[in-house]
């Protein structure tokens, strides 16, 4: 894809000199390398007109001996001319011409410029010092990237400069002017290197989008890696403090305290669910839990919190000894006889078995039981006194 396009190239004002017939002699940066800004519209493209398309001018095309060779003789404009400039528009339009080829100065293309017009060197005086390129191209389609992590869509390939204009405002940017020490109006540039490597004159108003997104992109970096910093400082306090806990709950204080709630917590659990309970749980809370479990089973403990649990150990651990001896309705229960008391009630029984299994006969003599029984018997008999 050929096209004609207009670049404006701003570069600073560093030299002038001028003719007896009163011409500006100037060498001026008119164009360089890189990637540069065009409108779809600028290019003939379909779709959005006015959608920025980002073109690569690589430096063995800019630089090419042929492509420098066109800038020999190319008109001076003031302003770019509607068209390109030819016979038939030289002499509305021409207000000087370059001299010589261009040639190589950095990443830029430096030529030598004389200006006839009165009118367009009293405009360069008063600041109107950018200069921009007319010139046909090849337009080759094909994304990629730059060595400096630029992206574009579009290669410039076979450049032919037709014509010189000096602009206000150039595409290459503020460093695109011609040059002088004069600072008429001129300002000096001021270069950055952006976070993508690009190299941009902070002074030209042109440039501002580029800096203000480069500093919103470093500004993020910057909030991100603070927030990453602020999350790792919150980890290492974490730590320290886990750190000084788990020293404190390893000293010799604090692992006699332990020992000694876990033995007296041993202890009441048996009170609560008697003297052969065991278990193996070093956690006071579950020892307390599994007691509980013993003396109550029809509880379901393993869902009681832990507050629940402590509160119905100590009431169990608190109750007398005897409590547990009554029933449902307060009725003191029955125990099994032992030790002394269930000898004595045993003879007791022995007593009265052999007293009702011994029969009286008239030869024998009574037994005390029976002797006892007779008497009992007599005195029923015997009449009442006043009868």
């Amino acid at each position: 894809m050929k096209c004609t396009v207009f670049d404006r190239a701003g570069y600073r004002i560093t030299q002038r000199e001028y003719t007896d017939e009163g011409f500006l002699k100037v060498p001026g940066r008119v164009a360089r390398t890189g990637i540069q800004d065009y409108l779809a519209r600028e290019l003939g493209l379909d779709g959005d007109p006015m959608r920025v398309v980002r073109v690569y001018r690589p430096e063995d095309e800019v630089f090419n001996d042929a492509s420098l060779g066109t800038y020999d003789g190319a008109t001076v404009t003031n302003d770019h001319p509607k068209e390109l400039v030819t016979a038939k528009n030289y002499k509305s339009v021409s207000v000087g011409e370059v001299r010589g080829p261009g040639r190589r100065d950095g990443d830029f293309v430096v030529c030598d410029l004389i200006i006839k017009d009165q009118k367009t060197i009293d405009d360069i005086n008063a600041g109107k010092c950018e200069l921009s390129a007319g010139y046909t191209a090849e337009y080759v389609h094909g994304p990629g990237t730059t060595a400096d992590g630029q992206d574009y869509e579009y290669t410039q390939r076979n450049i032919i400069i037709n014509h010189q204009a000096v602009v206000t405002k150039a595409r290459a940017g503020g460093i695109a002017r011609v040059f002088d020490h004069n600072p008429g109006g001129n300002t000096m540039p001021v270069f950055i290197t952006t976070d993508s490597g690009r190299s941009v004159d902070v002074a030209d108003p042109a440039n501002a989008q580029v800096v203000a997104d480069s500093f919103d992109r470093l500004l993020k970096r910057a909030t991100d890696a603070e927030s990453k910093a602020d999350k790792a400082q919150a980890t290492a306090d974490k730590a320290t403090e886990d750190l000084a806990e788990a020293r404190k709950a390893s000293s010799d204080e604090a692992i006699k305290a332990r020992v000694t709630a876990i033995s007296s917590t041993h202890a009441l659990a048996r009170k609560v669910a008697g003297d052969n309970f065991t278990c193996d749980s070093l956690d006071v809370i579950e020892i307390k839990r599994a007691a509980l479990a013993v003396k109550r089973p029809k509880m379901a403990w393993g869902d009681k919190s832990a507050g629940y649990v402590e509160c119905a150990f100590d009431a169990e651990a608190e109750k007398e000894p005897d409590e547990d001896d009554m029933d449902e309705e307060g009725k003191k229960k029955t125990k099994a006889a032992t030790g002394d008391t269930a000898a004595l009630f045993a003879q007791f029984m022995q007593l009265a078995k052999d007293g009702a299994a011994t029969t009286a006969t008239a030869d024998a003599a009574p037994t005390p039981y029976q002797q006892h029984k007779q008497k009992l018997s007599g005195a029923h008999k015997q009449p009442q006194k006043g009868a």
